[in-house]
């Protein structure tokens, strides 16, 4: 299949003919090598990672180690389908450049600058949205990380500080002369947060003035809501973040996924989690992709009970065979694509 698009020399193509190229937002908490792996088994053709602080990247601790593990990277660079974007803020912009060389020495084949988040204890300390506040300081970060990286830097941002104040085509703009490879667009202010409508019209605006790969993010919690995005604004491809916690199946084009296969990739996640985090951690925090997974669950049936207070994965993982064996007709096991011989073969160093 011939790439939709190109970001650096790295090309981007759908999933299949026809289907919008779709990516998996950065997100905290979420965007774990668990999550990253079946993403992009499921179609994601870029994937997020957790956004990390430039402060940290030099420091050691486990906590700081975990989070910059990137031991699921040559899933990545051997299979050609997807790519591993690590996503870093600050508000030094010498520390930002020299994290983000750190980011690449770790696997990332692309590096992203969050300009984006809207957490006040953040943007009140000059990190992240508060940089569209001062587009000279904005441009100097840009030029300065992708003069510190050979592998092609890319930004989140938002389309302004707040309806007064919507700046995204000068954005886009200084942000292409800095030598941004893609531009990824939450359409909504960084007043809005989460909250209201995300006004995709700027979407569109700052298409038409991007001379680089765009994505538009916001208010996609369906599959058809991609398509119709980029219908509506002509970007590029859609990235998406808070839809995918509850159904990774959009990425290949599908709003949830038969009950057989919701139990398949129940018992995968957590045995990926817990190579993670260790049983105890990996356990509880994959209930928050349970809970959505299986919601069509009676809130007082044994089943829900049991998904969300066992905490031994053996007993747990067990379950949900048990369960899927008990399904008619259970077929399908083919539909979830994780390539488990060459994940398996990876030296996690979450261990």
């Amino acid at each position: 299949m011939e790439p939709a698009f190109f970001i650096g020399d790295l090309p981007i193509s759908p999933l299949a003919p026809g289907m919008p190229v779709l990516t998996l937002a950065p997100m905290a908490g979420v965007g774990n090598w668990a999550f990253r792996l079946i993403s992009a088994s499921l179609g994601a053709r870029i994937v997020g990672v957790e956004f990390i602080n430039c402060r940290i990247v030099h420091h050691s601790g486990h906590r700081i180690e975990r989070l910059l593990d990137f031991s699921d990277a040559p899933v990545y660079a051997d299979g050609g389908h997807s790519l591993l974007a690590a996503q870093i803020y600050g508000n030094d912009i010498g520390l930002l450049a020299a994290g983000a060389q750190e980011l690449e020495r770790r696997g990332s084949q692309v590096v992203d600058i969050n300009f984006g988040c809207s957490v006040p204890q953040i943007t009140r300390k000059g990190s992240c949205a508060a940089y569209l506040l001062d587009l000279d300081r904005f441009y100097d970060a840009v030029q300065a990380t992708v003069q510190a990286c050979t592998v092609p830097v890319t930004i989140k941002t938002r389309i302004g500080w707040d309806d007064d104040s919507i700046n995204i085509v000068e954005v886009v703009e200084r942000a292409q002369d800095a030598g941004a490879q893609a531009i990824a667009v939450h359409a909504r202010t960084v007043m809005q947060k989460y909250g209201g409508q995300a006004q995709w019209e700027w979407i569109r605006r700052a298409a038409q003035s991007c001379s680089v790969p765009l994505f538009g993010n916001g208010d996609v919690r369906r599959y058809e809501d991609a398509v119709e995005m980029v219908e509506q604004t002509g970007c590029d491809a859609v990235q998406i973040g808070r839809a995918a916690i509850a159904n990774p199946w959009i990425f290949a084009g599908r709003n949830g996924a038969p009950l057989h296969e919701r139990l398949r990739l129940a018992a995968e996640q957590l045995r990926l989690m817990v190579q993670y985090k260790g049983e105890r951690v990996g356990v509880p925090e994959t209930r928050k992709h349970l809970v959505h997974y299986f919601r069509d669950l009676d809130r007082g049936s044994p089943e829900r009970t049991r998904l969300l207070t066992t905490t031994d994965l053996g007993e747990l993982v067990q379950f949900l065979d048990e369960w899927r064996a008990k399904l008619p007709n259970d077929v399908g096991d083919e539909d979830l694509s994780l390539n488990a011989e060459q994940a398996g073969k990876l030296a996690w160093s979450g261990n």
